[in-house]
């Protein structure tokens, strides 16, 4: 055996050590939060009596070196209580306890929208606690996107308790604002099962594991993996769609009594989802879920919305099947734009509504119809330079016209870069961008930071002229 002299020993001891470094980074968690979220939800929906019952149980996982003895849930599905002029409408909870049966305080505030629990005892680093909530909804008439519409459509978004988010500020409890969604969180894993009246069909932005009938009654459950939100939607006469994208089933359920559900408008969207969803599988990275679920926005007293969740998306039936393509392409793309990556909805919102439109004008430039794509890009171009000197990486309260800001100014911001950088090299920029943060919660800052490593040209004249120093 030959003798090894002591450096030797020290550089195999190094290169050992190395080795295991690697190792444990690669089998670091794909996201690491101070507090995950795992979620059961056991649910009575009664359409006649304007009201559902659920209980959700809640497995919370400290992973960090802090303790606490109180946790702070959402209702987002409560926020829309607030914006109704009709008071009646609301996700209560009814009460909290732990897996070991204590009763737990909570408080109740910004209209149901933030729920403070007290726990038994301390929850340390790497310690977990089952909380079990039961509550409550009033369902009312649907007045934007939640609620009983005149049609009968029940649209249910976000009505359940999401662990709020802990980040370098500490628990999120701000009041969500006026304008934009708000929604800020974990992906988390959600296991839905179901009951209501088997005249209705009902489906969830999660994937279909079973469904039985008894006595009249239809029991489903529904597995949604690494989702931000969870939404129910249930209508009584409704037709059933499906095209397929790569590996992902694309399901259409669409209520054939609402006004424009024709059968022309909703081969439309099938085909038009379907195409979005194959191109932005190839510029952004592959959607993982194995459904894909659209279906018509509910038709309220007031107004209808198309609107986006995690794994499924609403679309408004319009008059025109061509003025739905480039809402089919954005709501699609926010499947990346919040769904994948998530961002600070009140503050931030840019980096989900300003990517979606972004992606629905390469969207519409990659299918051909060169008249839309231009004008798509000059409404972009006028209404940049409509509020030219607003900066885009502000609260949406902020925003002197929100959607004008956010939306299309952020969209600008990204076109600028593009033809700045060259679509090749920007998109591959994105597309690492998508990779690194899917799941996970990106920001303005961390964006810019891969711009900056990555991109070979001079940017710091366009950021400047749309980023605002005080939040970057």
């Amino acid at each position: 055996m030959m003798p090894v002299r002591k450096s030797q020993r020290n550089i195999v001891w190094l290169q050992f050590a190395l080795v295991c470094m690697v190792l444990l980074c690669m089998q670091k968690p794909e996201h690491a939060f101070a507090f995950d979220g795992t979620y059961t939800i056991q649910a009575d929906l009664y359409p006649e009596q304007r009201r559902m019952t659920y209980t959700e149980s809640v497995e919370v996982a400290n992973t960090e070196n802090i303790s606490t003895d109180v946790l702070y849930f959402h209702i987002y599905g409560n926020k829309f209580k607030g914006l109704r002029q009709v008071k009646d409408g609301d996700i209560a909870v009814i009460s909290v306890q732990d897996q070991d049966g204590n009763m737990l305080r909570y408080q109740r505030s910004q209209n149901g929208v933030l729920y403070r629990v007290e726990l038994a005892q301390k929850l340390e680093s790497g310690q977990s606690v089952t909380l079990i909530f039961s509550c409550e909804v009033t369902i009312p008439d649907l007045e934007r996107i939640y609620g009983i519409s005149r049609k009968g459509d029940i649209q249910l978004p976000m009505f359940s308790l999401q662990l709020a988010m802990y980040d370098q500020n500490g628990w999120d409890t701000a009041p969500l604002q006026k304008e934009g969604d708000g929604r800020y969180g974990v992906a988390a894993d959600y296991m839905l099962t179901i009951s209501i009246p088997c005249e209705y069909i009902l489906t969830c932005n999660g994937d279909e594991i079973s469904r039985k009938t008894e006595s009249g009654v239809s029991t489903y459950t529904f597995k949604a993996e690494k989702r931000r939100d969870i939404m129910i939607f249930a209508c009584r006469d409704y037709v059933c769609l499906e095209r397929k994208a790569g590996d992902t089933e694309i399901l259409g359920f669409f209520n054939r009594t609402v006004e424009n559900v024709t059968p022309q408008a909703m081969e439309y969207v099938m085909d038009w989802t379907a195409f979005a969803l194959d191109y932005y599988n190839g510029i952004f990275c592959e959607y993982p879920y194995d459904t894909l679920v659209v279906t018509n926005s509910a038709l309220g007293t007031n107004f209808a919305f198309s609107e986006e969740y995690s794994g499924l998306f609403t679309i408004l039936f319009t008059y025109e099947c061509s003025d739905m393509r480039s809402i089919i392409f954005h709501e699609t793309a926010h499947q990346w734009f919040y769904g994948l990556i998530g961002n600070n909805e009140n503050l931030e919102a840019w980096l989900d509504e300003g990517f979606a439109d972004f992606a629905a004008g390469l969207c519409l430039d990659a299918c051909g119809d060169t008249e839309q794509e231009q004008g798509y890009w000059e409404v972009i171009t006028v209404v940049d330079n409509a509020v030219a000197g607003e900066k885009i990486n502000i609260p949406c309260d902020e925003a002197q016209v929100y959607q004008w800001v956010i939306y299309k100014r952020g969209c600008a911001f990204l076109k600028k870069l593009m033809d700045t950088i060259g679509q090749d090299d920007f998109l591959h920029i994105v597309s690492d961008y998508c990779r690194k943060y899917q799941y996970d919660i990106a920001t303005t800052d961390i964006f810019l930071d891969l711009l900056q490593e990555e991109a070979d040209v001079d940017i710091s004249d366009i950021v400047a002229e749309y980023i605002d120093t005080r939040y970057h």
